[in-house]
């Protein structure tokens, strides 16, 4: 591929050893890790120690893809393998060789063409060799790279002093110009004294599946020149107390999070005691004597919610215009200040240090929901000595998250709980609740108008039945927003998509020429899907006339969906009026689960979900693995309950239309899904003949695979011993599900079907305490019923009805 042809976004970038780390982190066939260079000086050369075949080629066959992406020259220098060897295995990973050798864009060397041309070897000729090959390769493309067997050392007599000078030179040849290398040595091939040279003078290895950098590495100068011993005295020296220093600052890191922990972890402490803690925490670490956190307002004010030091300007609960303060300098930076003089900032001479004479200055911002909320802050009346760390520089990033994780946490309790009292008050009309809902939903997420549309027909226009904001004060059907049906409209594409769809600045994309954006305006749209019933019946949407400067959150677009599908409740009431009690039941206790059994898992998971995404994982001692062992419970709890929670509400609004559906095929398609349960257990399943019957055929697969999980689950020391029967009674079907189980108490029987109603704790069974309370759901969408009859310690036996079918034959 030449330079003109290449199509590769990093075209024309030059190539460096970040580059070949690039190429092993994006590839399947290197299993990692990868480090990355940190800092580090290092040439664009890396020493590849294998043992097998297959480590051999789990490096080269990604270096070589990836510079074929790039538009890169490779050249490939076989020993060991042959040439017919090295391109089968290209071919087998998905690499077109016959273009790429056909292009010129891959050649093959072997060593006497290239190390031993002259019939022995000559690091002054090799140079020269890698110096033209380069400059040959970079007039037509991007760079050369190289992959090198080197083998042949073995049986060449060349001697370690002669490969050292070699890699010494090579060493300076690649940094200064366009050529990345991989020399590949087989450790089973060469003594150990030579592997050690090797991996003493080569700064990046490769090695049992990991690219590292080499702690090891010493410059071939130091390592062979006169002033060896010197040097490596000076290394062990400098690598002892590097090492201690390593440790210490690790034994800082560790009592920082767990000193970290203990404050965020505090449940009996307010949201206001906890960022007071945070702030003395942070004010000890950094050094700093003034810690605050303040909040910004629309209106120009800044407010400060909390402070820790003696200052008279920086204090709990002072408010102050924004204008002129260091909070301004930080929410118009791109990111996190770090200042540690003000005067080699050139602060000292404006209007920030004329009022507040803050000489450091440590600080980041707090967003919640995408929008900027406020700033977290450090400082000191005087300089800082030394500079801030990239540890300090993370454990500020982990104060801040965490007070953007509770404050998000409140605002999705405090919509859930608002939007609960707009549904649930029995004084306000259908349109009342929608108007308040509506009006509230677009001020949550700062926009102007939203509204409901109706599709009356699939094929015909959708009818913005319900508008706040605009368009609302329409007298006739004219002044009534319609939308054409066709591919690309924003409702259109809404109501066929399962989750909310939204695009926060239509301009530039497919939306454009939208007719809401062309006649109406509408530049910014989040919009979900509406049902009654089993039937779309139009969307549920919020937007603006301006783009919105940031992106719908997940968060936004959950609560949008949860507002749909109350009015998805609502629409379908009106058809069914015996179901308003019970549709307000389920929005009632859908709410409160939302904003109570869901707080501790979120919180663990804004906890310490961070802390995995940090650096400091390979180093945890005890308390950081149980930090590990919260973080992937809270979140594996969070997304059992949300993804349960989401099943369980969508059960009417995005369930499929009845059909007849054969018992026997759904049973035997569970089977099949559960047989390494069936297995593990010597679960036995015995079943009579079962019948047709009308309804959601992946309903009923939800209601037998739950019902026979659990009885497989409870069913105590003994193999599980299942039987399913059928019995008609007039136009039902009873279907009972009989287990040899531990039983359950009389007094909980009525407890099971409950939402989020767990009898035993988690260290005894796992689950969610949702899947009885889906499978009553579901049955209920059916108008059957369910129900268990049992006895402790003599199994249980859990029966459903179906609406009937006509018979098989």
């Amino acid at each position: 591929m030449s330079k003109n042809a290449t199509s590769s976004d990093v075209a024309g970038e030059s190539v460096t050893l970040e580059t070949g780390l690039e190429a092993f982190q994006s590839s399947p066939e290197f299993s990692g890790p990868v480090e990355g260079l940190d800092g580090h000086d290092c040439n664009d050369h890396f020493a590849h120690i294998y043992e097998t075949r297959e480590e051999k080629f789990e490096a080269a066959v990604p270096f070589v893809r990836h510079g074929l992406e790039r538009g890169e020259r490779i050249a490939y220098v076989v020993d060991q393998s042959t040439e017919t060897e090295v391109r089968s295995t290209l071919r087998a990973a998905g690499i077109d060789v016959p273009a790429a050798v056909g292009s010129g864009a891959l050649v093959f060397y072997t060593v006497d063409e290239t190390y031993l041309r002259d019939g022995s070897f000559d690091p002054h000729e090799m140079i020269q060799f890698y110096a033209d090959a380069t400059a040959e390769a970079t007039e037509e493309f991007e760079a050369l790279r190289l992959v090198a067997e080197m083998s042949w050392i073995r049986d060449d007599g060349t001697t370690i002093e002669q490969l050292m000078e070699y890699e010494s030179k090579i060493n300076e040849l690649f940094d200064h110009e366009d050529v990345l290398a991989i020399c590949q040595y087989d450790r089973d091939l060469f003594d150990p004294e030579l592997i050690q040279d090797v991996i003493r003078t080569h700064p990046h290895l490769i090695y049992d599946g990991a690219a590292c950098h080499n702690f090891y590495y010493t410059p071939p100068e130091e390592l062979f020149g006169d002033d060896a011993p010197v040097h490596e005295n000076e290394r062990m020296l400098r690598t002892l107390r590097e090492r201690t220093t390593a440790k210490a600052e690790l034994q800082a890191r560790e009592r920082f999070l767990k000193e970290l922990y203990d404050v965020t972890a505090d449940s009996d402490q307010s949201f206001e005691e906890t960022v007071r803690r945070l702030l003395e925490l942070g004010s000890e670490r950094f050094g700093l004597e003034i810690g605050y956190f303040a909040r910004t307002t629309t209106d120009e004010t800044v407010e400060i919610v909390e402070a820790v030091g003696d200052h008279d300007r920086i204090a709990t609960s002072v408010t102050d215009t924004l204008r002129d303060t260091y909070c301004e300098k930080l929410l118009a930076a791109p990111g996190r200040i770090a200042v540690t003089d003000a005067a080699e900032a050139d602060w000292t001479a404006d209007r920030a240090y004329e009022q507040f004479g803050l000489d450091a200055y440590f600080a980041t911002t707090v967003h919640v929901s995408g929008a900027e909320y406020g700033t977290l802050c450090f400082a000191s009346e005087r300089p800082r000595e030394e500079p801030y760390t990239e540890t300090e520089r993370t454990y500020l990033d982990l104060m801040g998250q965490w007070i953007e994780s509770e404050l998000e946490r409140q605002q999705r309790e405090t919509f859930l709980q608002e939007s609960y009292q707009i549904t649930a008050d029995p004084t306000l009309t259908f349109e009342t609740k929608l108007e308040r809902l509506l009006d509230f939903g677009r001020e949550w997420m700062g926009l102007e108008a939203a509204g409901v549309t109706h599709l009356p027909a699939w094929d015909d226009r959708f009818r913005n039945e319900f508008t706040i904001g605009y368009g609302d004060d329409a007298d006739d059907e004219s002044d009534v927003m319609w939308t054409d049906p066709g591919e690309g409209c924003f409702c259109r594409e809404v109501i066929e998509s399962d989750d909310p769809v939204g695009m926060a600045d239509v301009r530039a994309t497919e939306w454009e020429d939208d007719p809401i954006h062309r006649e109406h305006g509408l530049s910014c749209y989040l919009g979900t899907k509406v049902m009654n019933g089993s039937t779309p019946y139009g969307t549920l949407w919020v937007g603006s006339t301006e783009p919105r400067d940031r992106e719908f959150t997940d968060t936004e677009r959950t609560f949008l969906e949860l507002m749909g599908q109350w009015v998805s409740y609502e629409i379908e009431r009106e058809h069914r009026e015996q179901a308003l009690e019970e549709s307000n039941a389920r929005l009632e206790q859908f709410a409160y689960a939302a904003s109570h059994d869901l707080q501790e898992p979120l919180r663990m998971v804004s906890s310490y979900l961070r802390l995995i995404e940090s650096q400091y994982g390979d180093a945890l001692d005890g308390d950081g693995e149980e930090f590990l062992e919260f973080a992937v419970d809270g979140a594996d709890r969070m997304r059992e309950m949300i993804d349960g929670l989401l099943a369980y509400s969508r059960v009417e609004t995005r369930g499929d239309p009845f059909e007849p559906v054969d018992l026997e095929t759904v049973l035997e398609d569970v089977r099949q899904d559960l047989q390494l349960q069936i297995e593990d257990t010597n679960a036995e399943i015995t079943a009579a003949t079962l019948p047709r019957v009308k309804g959601d055929d992946n309903q009923l697969r939800q209601v037998v695979q739950n019902l026979l999980e659990n009885a497989i689950t409870y069913s105590g020391d003994s193999a599980p011993r299942i039987r399913i029967d059928a019995n008609r009674r007039k136009q039902k079907w009873v279907i009972s599900v009989r287990d040899n189980g531990i039983g359950i108490e009389p007094e909980e029987q009525d407890r099971i079907f409950d939402i989020f109603d767990r009898l035993h704790n988690r260290e005894e069974y796992e689950g969610t305490g949702l899947g009885l309370a889906l499978c009553q759901r579901i049955v209920e969408r059916h108008d059957g019923e369910i129900w268990v009859e049992s006895e402790p310690g003599n199994g249980s036996t859990f029966s459903f009805t179906l609406p009937a079918v006509a018979d098989r034959d």
